[in-house]
């Protein structure tokens, strides 16, 4: 029979018992801390849905700032016209 060490964490956001895998990370470094309008908050434990959730936030929030990074400049000139084929429109 395998054995593994496992560490039992209680989610700090939702509550959750879980096991999870022992990691070779400081424990006293919160997993999250947000601060938002002057407020911080922080979590030390996350359970693994609310670490997903809270990843996928982060992409969101960040996603849109990369995304009006990425808009095309008005400036540009748009591409040349083609016929059906691929050869040029007159």
């Amino acid at each position: 029979m395998a054995r593994r060490e496992v560490i039992e964490v209680t989610c700090d956001r939702c509550a959750r018992t879980e096991t999870q895998p022992k990691s070779n990370e400081p424990m006293h470094t919160p997993e999250l801390r947000v601060t938002f309008h002057g407020v911080t908050t922080e979590y030390g434990d996350l359970c693994v849905r609310c670490r997903s959730a809270v990843e996928n936030y982060f992409k969101s929030m960040t996603k849109r700032n990369d995304e009006e990074e990425k808009a095309p400049d008005k400036s540009e000139e748009p591409p040349a016209k083609t016929g059906l084929f691929g050869g040029k429109k007159s």
